[in-house]
């Protein structure tokens, strides 16, 4: 108490010494205020009312582009085709082909809509709206490329229309006429964007067509806004504007944009005391409260420090002193209140999470540990017994030096991949591991070749084992056996910006792009029957280890013929060996 006391006196003086000057500029920021809300609000109303130009322009505009794709598609000519040739069975066959597109594109775009072929050459229309025929004079009359506002007699049927043709300048030539794209809208669409800008921004909006015409998200109360409307196209409107104007008795901020496509204007007004009313009633309430809330302050400020603000101090302490992960920290102070089971229950919080951290990062441990086991394991050699078969025929034909060299490498082979106890190694054993691999196949086959080209100071980086064998047994496997003749396998390395990336590239038939794109699709599901294998196990592994950006990638060869798999992994700074200065490239043909 001793020393909270003379804290407690600085608090009161302070408020005493600020009473006077708060109460003046109070009365100075209160009058600011209201200028300073006016400035911001018509910032925020003009910058508001942009945006829901950009948002009306984007869905106009991604209806216009419709035409262009249809314009693209083939489905046109060729029912274009068809009825020239008068082949009535295709010409149905591309009505439906038409159609069933007319409705894709016109479900693509988020506003509601009609699209429609016109066919002059044959005196017909297809569209996505089963109202309608072919109207001749309406293809007259019509401009091209230019949005049509039409009222339809009443308000809830207005609607935009804009047609184009096909090829663009061909209207003046009907003969020249493939087809004509007519893209329509109705109002509805805008007025639902402004009933969600109504649902964020206070006020009233509306949209005022150039012929007059005003339509509101309240459909019965388009006749409210038309003498506004009337009023502003007769004082004429620019691009963009605002002025403080009169509605219906009240002062009110009116701002306009211009949508150029639609030949329309965007208007919103709101009215200023709405902003004002605030600003004002909590200004009087200030004067009158003012007197209570000072004898009130000065003993709730006592009473908030002592029984508050010093318990929320330690809590406040305690929370510091988890973020730098001391979770030993404890609170031994009692304040005969409810902050007395806060301090009770974060104590206890305390010993939990010290304990569940402790278990938890135990259990991370050997979770990952035991997950790098099981996919280390999985990796197991599948052409022992061939080797012992080949072995065996080489002893009949006394092909002594044959055997030796495959023992040789055999054995180096299989001392590598059963030392699971040391989950790391150096990628210059596991190119040394790959060398007695294929060089093994070598002898088998006698139709293999094999390049390795890896910059000496990226042998000594650190790895993973058993990462670059798989991906090498899939290239001979399903790459380079099955395809008759000569086959190549290529292995490069290159080092950029902390990461390492191996490339696996062979000269077999290949995948598709479907082929490649659907086994790049199973190295990222869980393992099972199909994806289960040395290239999902590689690319899971990687990505386990290293994180966002490393793991196995797929393309085609642009050396060779066939697939091209590039593994990527972080390069571990601290743990490499000293590179070599000067230590040229490892080239190796077989």
């Amino acid at each position: 108490m001793k020393r909270s006391r003379p804290i407690f006196i600085k608090m009161t003086g302070v408020i005493l010494i600020l009473l006077i000057p708060a109460v003046i500029l109070y009365t100075y920021f209160s009058t600011t205020s209201i200028q300073v809300i006016d400035k911001q609000m018509k910032a925020y109303k003009e910058s508001q009312l942009l945006f829901l130009k950009s948002q009306i322009e984007s869905n106009v505009e991604r209806l216009s582009l419709s035409s262009n794709v249809l314009a693209r598609d083939s489905s046109i000519l060729d029912l274009h085709i068809s009825m020239l040739t008068k082949d009535y069975y295709r010409m149905i066959e591309y009505q439906s082909l038409v159609k069933e597109k007319l409705y894709l594109q016109s479900f693509s775009s988020h506003w509601s809509n009609e699209l429609s072929v016109y066919l002059p050459s044959s005196e017909s229309r297809i569209s996505t709206s089963p109202n309608g025929a072919y109207d001749p004079k309406l293809l007259e009359l019509s401009e091209n490329g230019v949005w049509r506002f039409h009222d339809g007699g009443d308000s809830r049927a207005a609607y935009y229309q804009m047609l184009i043709w096909d090829p663009y300048l061909s209207k003046s030539d009907p003969d020249s006429v493939n087809a004509v794209f007519e893209v329509r809208f109705d109002l509805d669409n805008v007025r639902e964007m402004l009933e969600h800008y109504n649902a964020e921004s206070a006020g009233h909006n509306f949209l005022l067509t150039a012929s007059g015409q005003t339509f509101s998200v309240d459909k019965g109360g388009d006749a409210m806004y038309a003498e506004l409307g009337a009023s502003l196209l007769a004082e004429g409107l620019n691009d963009i504007g605002n002025a403080d104007r009169t509605v219906d008795g009240k002062r009110t901020y009116l701002s306009y944009a211009y949508l150029p496509q639609l030949d329309a204007w965007l208007v919103d007004y709101v009215p200023l005391e709405q902003f004002h009313a605030p600003v004002i009633d909590s200004r009087n309430l200030f004067y009158v409260s003012m007197l209570l809330l000072i004898a009130l302050g000065l003993a709730a400020s006592y009473l908030l420090y002592l029984h508050v603000q010093k318990p929320l101090s330690l809590l406040i302490r305690g929370l510091k002193q988890f973020e730098i992960g001391d979770y030993g920290f404890r609170i031994g102070q009692k304040f005969h209140n409810e902050f007395d089971y806060m301090m009770h229950r974060f104590n206890d919080m305390g010993r939990e999470i010290q304990h569940l951290v402790h278990n938890v990062y135990e259990e991370q441990n050997r979770s990952r540990l035991a997950t790098l086991k099981q996919l280390q394991s999985q990796i197991n050699p599948h052409f022992l017994y061939n080797c012992l078969s080949f072995i065996a025929a080489s002893a009949k034909a006394g092909q002594t030096a044959v055997i030796k060299e495959m023992a040789y490498h055999l054995g180096g082979y299989y001392r590598y991949t059963t030392r699971v106890e040391n989950q790391k190694a150096t990628l210059k054993e596991e190119v040394d591991l790959v060398r007695h691999y294929l060089q093994i196949y070598t002898y088998r086959l006698e139709r293999i070749a094999y390049e390795i080209d890896i910059p000496g100071e990226m042998l000594h980086e650190n790895v993973m084992r058993l990462i670059l064998q798989p991906v090498v047994e899939n290239a001979i496997m399903h790459g380079v056996e099955p395809k008759p003749g000569q086959g190549v396998v290529r292995i490069t390395g290159t080092m950029a910006d902390g990461w390492n990336e191996l490339t696996v590239e062979d000269s077999g038939d290949g995948m598709s792009d479907d082929e490649m794109k659907a086994l790049a699709g199973r190295l990222e599901l869980p393992m099972d029957d199909v994806s289960g294998c040395g290239m999902w196990n590689v690319h899971q592994r990687l990505k386990h280890r290293y994180g966002t950006g490393a793991g196995v990638s797929l393309a085609h060869s642009d050396a060779l013929t066939g697939l091209r798999v590039s593994l990527k992994w972080r390069s571990e700074e601290g743990e490499t060996e000293k590179r070599r200065v000067g230590y040229e490239s490892a080239v190796v043909s077989g």
